[in-house]
């Protein structure tokens, strides 16, 4: 019998998240179909709406659906779609538009159904409760917001998918194909999900969204940080102390730290690593340098230090980060 997917369309939701999610079950249906033996319909999905109407995703596009909420047959799985949110600051706004949504997603959840979430999705996966003292992961861009505002949740934002038992969360906007694949394991087998991802050219190794963070992106409007980042960007090479920082901003040490952790959710230490991660990033990206020059350029001494830093936070190697986002001649 089919597993049913219930996929939830949501006023200004990324359309991809809907109409890409039943592109790959529906590959998923035609692929086992062709398997020797063939496989019956792994899968059925319906598209909801809170109340049964067409929607309008953030692209403009009407997206069609199926049911309302309280109309629509129980699912295997509820897959909420990534609302696009171009200014943090606009996130409460946006979720107090879908907070009717709540009560049903800990209903379905009751009955033994599985709640997923795809980027930021998942917060409101979390503001319904059910993220509570669970593994969860988001668009690495909000995750401040996210673990400032759910502090009872495990945020692990270098992870592209977490499971936390019925409840599971996948990291940036078209993370909802890892999701895809992760359902099609799941109800179908690895076999089948592996067949799906070679057919449709996608890469089903991706565990981790780390590689992708742009460090830029995540820069805070406090022009005391502002300036403090300009100077150490400026002065990488150097070896830089977190007394050197605080006397070019004309604050204390402790007040720098104070003023970081408030507005970037780093120290300024961590917030230094980062970025000469980032520069060494864009470095190994855009140029041959070999690795000793860009531990130069950064002011990084320690070769050995550098490459496991670098592992840990990218979840690859230098050489293989080169490989995967470097320039091709």
């Amino acid at each position: 019998m089919p597993h049913l997917i219930s996929l939830l369309a949501l006023d200004g939701c990324f359309a991809s998240n809907v109409v890409g999610t039943v592109d790959l079950l529906h590959s998923a249906n035609l692929i086992g179909a062709n398997r020797d033996p063939p496989l019956g319909p792994v899968f059925e999905w319906q598209v909801l709406s809170l109340d049964g109407r067409p929607v309008r995703a953030s692209n403009g596009y009407f997206l069609p659906v199926d049911a309302a909420l309280k109309n629509a047959p129980s699912a295997k799985v509820v897959v909420i779609p990534a609302l696009s949110i171009a200014e943090p600051g606009r996130l409460g706004e946006r979720l107090d538009r879908h907070r009717p949504l709540l009560p049903w997603l800990r209903a379905q959840h009751r009955t033994g159904v599985t709640i997923a979430a795809v980027c930021s999705g998942s917060f409101l996966l979390a503001e319904s409760g059910l993220l509570d003292r669970k593994p969860a992961t988001t668009t690495w861009w909000l995750a401040p917001q996210f673990e400032k505002r759910y502090p009872k949740v495990a945020l692990d934002c270098a992870s592209m998918l977490t499971n936390g038992g019925r409840v599971i969360c996948a990291g940036t906007g078209m993370s909802h194909l890892d999701l895809a694949l992760h359902l099609i394991e799941k109800y179908g087998s690895r076999a089948l999900a592996k067949l799906c991802a070679k057919y449709v050219v996608l890469d089903s190794g991706r565990r981790s969204q780390a590689p992708y963070t742009v460090l830029n992106h995540l820069r805070s409007d406090d022009p005391l940080i502002v300036k403090a980042e300009k100077w150490v960007r400026a002065n990488l090479q150097r070896n830089i102390s977190i007394e050197d920082i605080a006397a070019h901003v004309a604050v204390s040490p402790r007040t720098l730290a104070r003023r970081f952790k408030a507005r970037t959710g780093d120290s300024p230490q961590a917030f230094l690593q980062k970025m000469r991660l980032e520069t060494s990033k864009a470095l190994l990206e855009n140029t041959a340098l070999r690795t000793d020059q860009i531990l130069d350029r950064i002011g990084y001494g320690d070769d050995s230090a550098f490459r496991r830093l670098f592992k840990r936070h990218t979840s690859l190697s230098p050489r293989d980060y080169r490989k995967r986002f470097g320039i091709r001649k």
